[in-house]
């Protein structure tokens, strides 16, 4: 072979053997490994009123980064954390929220659970177009205004028809009194309560509200108490707000039943260190929960749940002993839905990109929650068909609740 085609034929096949060896060595990679980490916020309310809720959250978003990174990222970027205190309190939330999409150029948000902080900081999450899950009711918080928000809270309207569906089937109940905090979710719960209750044919006697972490509601309950309902729905936003209506109608000598929200049954821990549980016997109380979170047999509880509790306590032990687990649960799905909704959409973190995967894919996530649901009308991700009626008080491994009418009255 003469030398100069030798020397082409070496040439070609050099450039052949380094191309191949080029794609192989990209193939072995995952993508985006190199890239910068991927910055999550944590934007919650970790002091003042939301406290308990949101350190809950706070260990549920923890563990799922802890594992994500261990497993090798979020589209092959590790997760790095970020944290904001809102205090609860809306105007500090705003600061906050522009601290972390102005300055740390966050990729993605987690929290509030308080309502009145997440509408206060929407113009900010809007402006920097960053994708964000939190556990907010208020019915206000629509796609409307706030286009990159899911909110992995059951909704104010689903929240009435669970309520009012257990007192009308269990209780058969006829008439019914409301008695609520005055924050933004409660008031959506109210009004969601008349138009149910006004369906069903179902008398309203009278509507009070007291005070976010108010410690008397004797003033309220007297007033109610007036108009003899058959039952007295209580929509509370914190553990200890349920407790100390409890607590009151104890005082008050008044033995109505309570037909509870979703809070009643979730941060039943913290209510009954306020009340005890013979409040809760006194005045039957019940409450809604996510299925995935309640257990009729004692021999058949939910393994998925029971999973994550045992790599909780793990993970934190004194954190997993005193918060609400299916709480921390809730956010713990959130980021595996989020991680599912950017590798999805090719690594991308927009909000415009990952809002409309969520709107048409969100239910193909199977976690511990497996029937989360978005649209382009509703970004509340958790609907009716998800929840069931709990005696708060009857729990066992990690918080499960025993649904109502299972293991007798």
């Amino acid at each position: 072979m003469p030398m100069q085609l030798r020397r082409r034929t070496l040439g070609v096949r050099t450039l052949i053997g380094f191309i191949l060896c080029a794609a192989l060595g990209a193939g072995a990679q995952p993508a985006l490994a190199d890239g910068p980490p991927l910055k999550l916020g944590e934007f919650l309310d970790l002091t003042g009123g939301g406290a308990s809720a949101a350190e809950a959250a706070r260990l549920g978003v923890d563990l799922a980064v802890q594992e994500i990174n261990a497993a090798g990222g979020i589209a092959g970027r590790k997760v790095q954390v970020v944290t904001a205190d809102t205090q609860t309190d809306p105007t500090v939330g705003v600061g906050e929220m522009t601290r972390l999409v102005s300055q740390e150029k966050v990729d993605i948000l987690f929290g509030p659970v308080i309502s009145q902080v997440i509408m206060a900081a929407l113009p900010v999450v809007n402006a920097a177009k960053v994708p964000q899950m939190g556990a907010t009711g208020s019915e206000l918080i629509v796609p409307k205004i706030a286009p990159y928000y899911f909110s992995l809270l059951i909704n104010a309207q689903s929240q009435a028809s669970a309520v009012i569906a257990q007192a009308v089937q269990v209780l058969h109940a006829q008439s019914g009194a409301i008695i609520s905090d005055s924050g933004a979710q409660s008031q959506s719960f109210v009004e969601s309560m008349k138009k149910e209750m006004a369906t069903r044919g179902m008398k309203l006697t009278g509507v009070q509200q007291y005070q976010y972490r108010a410690t008397d509601m004797t003033p309220q309950l007297l007033t109610l108490k007036r108009g003899n309902p058959d039952t007295l729905f209580l929509f509370a936003s914190s553990g200890e707000d349920a407790g100390n209506v409890l607590k009151s109608l104890d005082d008050l000598g008044w033995n109505v039943k309570v037909t509870g929200n979703y809070t009643v049954a979730t941060f039943a821990g913290a209510a009954l260190k306020v009340a005890g549980v013979d409040a809760f016997h006194a005045h039957d109380v019940t409450g809604i929960n996510y299925k995935a979170f309640t257990y009729c047999d004692a021999k058949a509880l939910p393994k998925p749940f029971l999973d994550f509790v045992a790599k909780a306590k793990a993970f934190r032990p004194s954190d997993a002993a005193r918060l609400s687990l299916p709480f921390a649960a809730t956010f713990y799905d959130g980021v595996g839905l989020m991680k599912q909704a950017i590798e999805a959409s090719g690594g991308k973190t927009d909000g415009p990109v990952i809002a409309a995967w969520l709107e048409a894919h969100a239910g193909d996530y199977k976690g511990i929650i497996e029937d989360f649901a978005a649209s382009a009308q509703s970004h509340f991700l958790v609907g009716p068909g998800a929840l069931a009626s709990v005696y708060p008080d009857r729990v066992v491994e990690g918080g499960l609740q025993q649904r109502y009418g299972c293991g007798g009255s």
